[in-house]
C-alpha cells in the first residue's frame, strides 16, 4: 500500500482578538485583493519569526507601504508582538526584496486555505488612491521619526553633561572584569528618568542604581545612549533609528586613511574593551549584531587603508559564528577573529569578553592576532526542498519467474535494480497487452500495457538491460519477418500490377474527357478496381525507438495493432521535432489516447488520413533529468495538465556508476532464459486481431478477493488527495495508480498462469511495485509543486552547479547569469538568488558596480 498520512489539514482556529479581523468580501460578491491577502493570511500563524518575516515581505512587494496594518493585524495574533518591533522590520523591508505574494498564497494553502475564486483586481482609481494615501503615510512617519531621532539626541546630549566619569567599581565592570574607557559615563537611574522624562527599561524591567553610560554616534554625532546597569540589562533611548548604524569606540578613532592601523569591531560593549585591552587596538562596538555589516563599511569608508578585524560572537546552539559577522568580514574585505571556548563549552560563553574572563586575556590576544580571511567561511547549505528518502525496491514483490532473471542480470550489469526491473516489466508489458485487458470493476476496464519512466544520466546501462529481457520480443518479430517474406513479395507483384491497371484506367478516362466522350464505364471500372486493391499484410513489428507519436500512431493502425517505444535516450523522444510548442497539446493527447486504448483518427494534409482501434501500447523510456526538466520548461502545464506524466510508472534511482567493478559473464543464464521461454510462448499465442486489424484481447477480471484489495488500494490513495494530504503535490500521478496496479497484476497473472481471473497474490504483488513508483514520483515532481520563486530557485540553483562544475570556477558574473541562465527576467531572478542566498546556497559579491554570485564551495564538490 502507498504511504498513508494522517489525512487532511483542517483550518487552524484564530484568536482574532488582538485586532486582526478576517476580511469579508468586496461589494458585488468579488473579493479585492486586500480581502484576498487577508482571508489567506488568517490561516497562516505568526509566531515563527522567520513566517512573520517572510509574510511581510511578500504583503509589502504586493501592496507596498499600504499593506502595514493589515500585516500588523495579523502580527498581534503573536504572543511576542511588539509595535516598536513591528514597525522596524517593516521599515526594513524592501518592496523588491525577492519575497512576492505567491509566497504568502503558498504558505496559506498549506496550512489549509482555499481560494473561492471571487477574487477582483482593484481599479486603476483605487490603486491610485492608495499609492496617495501611502506617499501621505510615508512622509508623516519620516517627520515622526525626524521629531523622534532630534528629541533623542538632545535628551543623549543632556544625560552625556549631567554624567560622569565611568569608575572602575561600577558593577558591570566588575563583573566583566574590564576597566572603564575615557569616554563611557555614568549616571544615577533616578538621574536619567528625570531628564528623560520616563523611567529606562529592558525587557519590561526597570534599569536600576548607577547606570553606565554609551554614547552611540551616527556619522560622527552623538544620535543615542546605551544604558547599561549593574546587573546588565540594557537599553537605548527611545526614538526610531537612532541606533541604526550607530557605534561606540573605546577610543578616538586616529585619522588619515588609516595605513598602519588595525581596528577592531565587535557587537557589545565588554567585548571591545576586553579585545581593545588584550591588543592595545582601538576597538568599535556596533551594539547588535545586526548592525555589524552597517558599521564595518562606514569603517572602511572612513580609514580605508585600515586593516579590519570583525570579532564573531558564536551562537549559543551550535558555537558557530554569527552570520552577521562573517557578513561584516566579507563586505570589507576583513578578517574575522572567533573566541575558542573547546569542546565543552558552556553554552553562556558566546563572545572574548567572556573568553577573557575564563581563559585569559593572552589567549584572546593571540587569537585575534591569528584571524583570517572570511571569504572561505560558509555554513553548510541547507536543502533547497524537502526531500523524501528513497524506498528500497520491493524486489520480493515480483513473481519468482521474474525476480529470478531481474536477480541475474543486475548481478552481471551491475545497474540500478529498479532500472533493471523496469526493463522486464516493459518486457512483460510489450509481449503480452495483445492478449488480455483488464477489467477493475463495472464499466472501468482497459488494457494492460504499461507506461515507464525511469530518470537517470546516461552510461547506467539500460540499453543493456532492455536487450537481455526483449531477447524473445526480438527473436520473435526476427521468425515473423522471415516467414512472410514470400508473402510480401506476393504483395509487391499484386500491388504493382493493380497500380498499373489503374494507371491504365485514368489514363483512358483522360482521353475519353478530352475527345468528350462518355467515361461512365471507366469509372464504374476505377471503382471497382478499388474494392480490389491488395492489402498489405500485417508483420508484426512491436519495437520502436525514436518514432514521433504520429509515425507510431501510422504504425499500429496498418502495420501491427501492439508495439512499444523501448528507448535508452528518451531526449529523443521528450526532446524531438515534435515535442514543440505547437505540437505539444496533439501529440501528448495522441499518446494518452494510446494509453486508454481508445481509437483516434489521425487527420494529415498532404497524405492519407487515418484512424486507429484496437491498438495497445508499452512506453519503457529512460531520460536524463535535465532533459525532463527541460521537456517541462517547454511544455508549460501541458505534460501534467494533460495526464501524459500521470500515467507513467516513474523510477528516479541512485547511479550506480563509478561501483561496477569487471564481472566475467556467467557460462548460463538459467534464470533469463526461463523469463524469455515464456514470453516467446506467449507471443506464439494467436493474435485476437478482427478483421478490421484492430485487437480485441481477452477481458481479466479481479476476482472477488483481489477487487476488495483493489477497492482499499483505490480508496487508501483517494484520501491522501485533499489539499494536506501527503499525496496532494501528485495527486495527478496518484489517481492514475490504482489503474496501474490493476495493469500490472494483469500481466502477472497471464505471466504466472495464463488467462482467468486475477488471484489476490498477482493484485498484491503489483500493488506493492505501484506504490513504490508512486513514492518516486512523489520525491521527483514534488518540486513541480513548488511556488514560482522556489521553482525559478530550484532551476537556477542546478544550472549554477552544472556551470560552475563545468566551467571550474565558484562564480558567475550576474550579467552573465541573466543573459544565458534558465531564469531571465530581471524580477524573478533576484527573487531566486534571494532564495538561495537565505539557504546558504550562494551569495553576492559586489566591487563598485560589477555583481557576482558566489556558489557555496559545498555544492561544487564531487562525491567521492
Amino acid at each position: 500500500m502507498p504511504p498513508i498520512g494522517s489525512g487532511k489539514q483542517t483550518r487552524p482556529e484564530r484568536n482574532t482578538g488582538k485586532g486582526f479581523m478576517c476580511c469579508c468580501p468586496a461589494k458585488g460578491g468579488g473579493m479585492n485583493d486586500f480581502d484576498r491577502i487577508g482571508t489567506a493570511l488568517n490561516f497562516v500563524p505568526a509566531d515563527d519569526r522567520e513566517t512573520w518575516l517572510r509574510m511581510g515581505m511578500a504583503i509589502k512587494s504586493e501592496l507596498g507601504d499600504s499593506g502595514f496594518d493589515l500585516w500588523d493585524g495579523w502580527s498581534q495574533q503573536a504572543e511576542s508582538y511588539k509595535i516598536g518591533d513591528a514597525r522596524g522590520v517593516w521599515r526594513s523591508i524592501k518592496p523588491d526584496g525577492g519575497v512576492t505574494i505567491g509566497t504568502l498564497f503558498h504558505e496559506a494553502r498549506a496550512c489549509g486555505w482555499q481560494d473561492d475564486n471571487t477574487y477582483q483586481r482593484p481599479t486603476p482609481e483605487e490603486l491610485e488612491e492608495r499609492q496617495r494615501k501611502a506617499a501621505e503615510r510615508a512622509a508623516r512617519e519620516q517627520e515622526t521619526i525626524q521629531r523622534e531621532r532630534q528629541e533623542a539626541a538632545s535628551k543623549a546630549a543632556a544625560i552625556l553633561k549631567a554624567a560622569t566619569p565611568a569608575q572602575a567599581d561600577h558593577p558591570y565592570l566588575v563583573r566583566k572584569q574590564v576597566a572603564p574607557a575615557d569616554i563611557l559615563r555614568e549616571i544615577d537611574a533616578s538621574a536619567a528618568a528625570s531628564l528623560l522624562g520616563y523611567q529606562p527599561k529592558s525587557g519590561g524591567e526597570p534599569l536600576t542604581g548607577r547606570l553606565l553610560v554609551v554614547p552611540v554616534k551616527q556619522g560622527g554625532n552623538l544620535s543615542t545612549l546605551e544604558l547599561i546597569d549593574g546587573d546588565g540589562r540594557k537599553t537605548a533611548l527611545a526614538g526610531r533609528g537612532t541606533k541604526a548604524g550607530g557605534y561606540w569606540a573605546t577610543e578616538r578613532l586616529p585619522g588619515g586613511n588609516g595605513q598602519g592601523v588595525t581596528l577592531l569591531i565587535g557587537e557589545g560593549v565588554a567585548t571591545v574593551l576586553s579585545a581593545s585591552e588584550a591588543t592595545g587596538n582601538p576597538a568599535i562596538a556596533a551594539l547588535s549584531s545586526g548592525n555589524m555589516p552597517v558599521v564595518a563599511k562606514a569603517m572602511r569608508e572612513h580609514h580605508p587603508a585600515a586593516e579590519l578585524v570583525i570579532l564573531a560572537d558564536v551562537l549559543k546552539t551550535d558555537g558557530k559564528p554569527d552570520p552577521h559577522a562573517i557578513e561584516a568580514a566579507q563586505s570589507v574585505g576583513g578578517k574575522l577573529a572567533v573566541p575558542e571556548f573547546g569542546a565543552d563549552r558552556d553554552p553562556g560563553m558566546t563572545d572574548f569578553n567572556d573568553m577573557a574572563v575564563s581563559i585569559g586575556k593572552g589567549t584572546v590576544k593571540r587569537t585575534i592576532q591569528s584571524a583570517s580571511a572570511a571569504g572561505t567561511l560558509w555554513p553548510t547549505p541547507q536543502p533547497l526542498t524537502a526531500s523524501h528518502a528513497p524506498e528500497p525496491y520491493p524486489l520480493d514483490a515480483l513473481p519468482d519467474t521474474v525476480r529470478a532473471a531481474v536477480e541475474e542480470v543486475a548481478g552481471f550489469v551491475k545497474a540500478p535494480l529498479p532500472m533493471v526491473a523496469s526493463s522486464a516489466l516493459a518486457a512483460l508489458s510489450l509481449a503480452i497487452q495483445a492478449h488480455v485487458d483488464v477489467k477493475r470493476a463495472e464499466k472501468l476496464h482497459g488494457p494492460a500495457g504499461l507506461f515507464l519512466l525511469t530518470i537517470a544520466d546516461s552510461g547506467e546501462r539500460k540499453s543493456t538491460c532492455d536487450g537481455f529481457f526483449t531477447k524473445a520480443i526480438r527473436d520473435y518479430e526476427a521468425e515473423q519477418t522471415e516467414a512472410a517474406k514470400p508473402v510480401l513479395k506476393r504483395y509487391k507483384a499484386d500491388i504493382e500490377a493493380w497500380e498499373a491497371k489503374r494507371s491504365g484506367i485514368k489514363d483512358k478516362i483522360r482521353h475519353l474527357a478530352k475527345d468528350s466522350k462518355p467515361t461512365d464505364g471507366m469509372e464504374s471500372a476505377l471503382r471497382e478496381l478499388e474494392q480490389d486493391k491488395p492489402e498489405l499484410p500485417r508483420v508484426p513489428r512491436l519495437i520502436y525507438a525514436d518514432a514521433t507519436p504520429e509515425a507510431l500512431a501510422h504504425g499500429l493502425a496498418k502495420q501491427w495493432p501492439s508495439g512499444g517505444v523501448v528507448s535508452a535516450e528518451a531526449g529523443i523522444v521528450f526532446g524531438s521535432h515534435g515535442m514543440g510548442k505547437d505540437s505539444v497539446m496533439r501529440n501528448l493527447a495522441t499518446l494518452n489516447q494510446l494509453w486508454d486504448g481508445t481509437s483516434l483518427t489521425i487527420d494529415r494534409r498532404t497524405s492519407e488520413s487515418f484512424t486507429v482501434q484496437g491498438a495497445r501500447l508499452t512506453v519503457a523510456l529512460q531520460v536524463q533529468e535535465p532533459t525532463l526538466r527541460e521537456f517541462f520548461s517547454k511544455s508549460g502545464a501541458l505534460a501534467r495538465g494533460t495526464g501524459f506524466l500521470a500515467r507513467f510508472l516513474v523510477a528516479w534511482p541512485a547511479s550506480t556508476q563509478g561501483s561496477r567493478p569487471f564481472t566475467e559473464a556467467p557460462a548460463s543464464w538459467p534464470a533469463l532464459e526461463t523469463f524469455n521461454r515464456r514470453l516467446a510462448a506467449i507471443l506464439n499465442q494467436p493474435e485476437p486481431i478482427d478483421d478490421d486489424g484492430a485487437l480485441t484481447p481477452a477481458m481479466l477480471s479481479l476476482s472477488a478477493e483481489a477487487k476488495r484489495a483493489w477497492v482499499e488500494y483505490h480508496d487508501a490513495i483517494e484520501r491522501e488527495l485533499v489539499s494536506g494530504g501527503e499525496l496532494f503535490d501528485v495527486r495527478d500521478v496518484a489517481s492514475k495508480s490504482a489503474d496501474n496496479a490493476a495493469r500490472l497484476a494483469a500481466l502477472f497473472q497471464m505471466f504466472e498462469h495464463g488467462t482467468g481471473a486475477v488471484n489476490l497474490d498477482c493484485f498484491e504483488s503489483a500493488s506493492r511495485i505501484t506504490a513504490w513508483h508512486l513514492s518516486e514520483a512523489r520525491r521527483f515532481f514534488g518540486e513541480l509543486a513548488l511556488p514560482p520563486e522556489l521553482a525559478d530557485a530550484a532551476r537556477l540553483d542546478s544550472w549554477l552547479i552544472e556551470y560552475c562544475q563545468r566551467e571550474r570556477v565558484e562564480t558567475v558574473n550576474k550579467r552573465y547569469l541573466r543573459q544565458h541562465g534558465p531564469v531571465r527576467d530581471g524580477a524573478r531572478l533576484d527573487s531566486a538568488i534571494m532564495e538561495l542566498a537565505e539557504l546558504d546556497r550562494l551569495r553576492l559579491r559586489k566591487d563598485g558596480r560589477r555583481i557576482d554570485v558566489a556558489v557555496n564551495p559545498a555544492l561544487l564538490e564531487v562525491p567521492a
